[in-house]
């Protein structure tokens, strides 16, 4: 079964969300996002009844050829077929409809690798038409007219178009800006009756170099022989194993730090205390 596949982040970069509450506008933007939320359940719907009549015909006689659950499968015969199921198509972007089938394809994916065995977890049933009331509204812009404004203040996603963030993104768009990120997708959803907009970026890493590379120091604890870090990163003190940089070396069975055994005594150090003979009388 084919699914869409995996972007490969380049060496040097790393992948990172970024999430800003939004909100419309202009006055038609509220109808135009629910319009990009219908438009990827009706895609995702049709492609599902697409896939179910193909198995039960299948059922009912072995020859008829079987629908590969692909994306690019499904988006092709979904690009056949939307002239005549959906003649309003043009409404709305249609990385809305991609985005629908692209749901439909994971949820496919998922519960053949459960029932197969290759997945872990909690089962997974078989995916279900989706209803407004059920479903929560996304869509998901891999392309398109997609940015940051320079404001720092609104964002741009195709057809429904600026919407302003009510925090500041130049925590990104400098970055983008400078050149050390790039926008991979958008994504619209609502949360609570809320708009939220989740950008997923590549981001540059800087390269860190040490300040001093051959530096070395020492700490004289003043309860032993001084201890020195060598270039090995060793470490000894009265055969005691101590931690180093804040990393635990402690095997299995010793105690942990704070309640380590007491350090052998020594007699001409060695301070007796005597039990105090005042008894708590209640202070009344």
């Amino acid at each position: 079964m084919g699914v869409r596949p995996m972007f490969e982040v380049p060496d040097g970069w790393v992948a990172r969300g970024f999430v800003f509450e939004v909100e419309t506008t202009r006055l038609e933007q509220p109808a135009q996002v629910a319009q990009a939320f219908g438009a990827r359940r009706y895609a995702y719907n049709w492609a599902l009844g697409q896939v179910k009549a193909n198995l039960d015909a299948r059922g009912i006689d072995p020859t008829v050829p079987s629908l590969a659950w692909s994306f690019y499968e499904l988006r092709k015969a979904w690009n056949r077929a939307k002239h005549e199921v959906a003649p309003w198509w043009r409404c709305t972007s249609k990385e809305a409809y991609a985005s629908g089938i692209a749901d439909l394809v994971a949820g496919l994916h998922n519960w053949s690798d459960a029932k197969a065995g290759r997945r872990k977890g909690a089962r997974v049933g078989f995916p279900r038409f989706k209803a407004r009331h059920r479903d929560r509204g996304r869509v998901r812009f891999p392309t398109g007219a997609m940015r940051l404004e320079p404001d720092r203040r609104h964002l741009t996603v195709p057809v429904i178009g600026k919407l302003r963030s009510k925090e500041n993104t130049r925590r990104l768009e400098r970055l983008v800006v400078n050149g050390r990120a790039r926008i991979l997708s958008m994504t619209l959803s609502q949360r609570g009756g809320r708009l939220v907009v989740a950008v997923q970026a590549i981001v540059a890493q800087q390269p860190r170099h040490q300040a001093e590379p051959d530096g070395r120091c020492g700490v004289d604890l003043g309860i032993g022989p001084e201890w020195r870090s060598s270039p090995t990163m060793t470490a000894r003190l009265n055969g005691w194993r101590i931690l180093l940089l804040g990393r635990r070396s402690i095997s299995s069975g010793a105690a942990w730090p704070g309640k380590c055994p007491a350090a052998p005594s020594d007699p001409e150090h060695t301070v007796t205390r005597k039990p105090s003979v005042q008894r708590w009388t209640g202070g009344r």
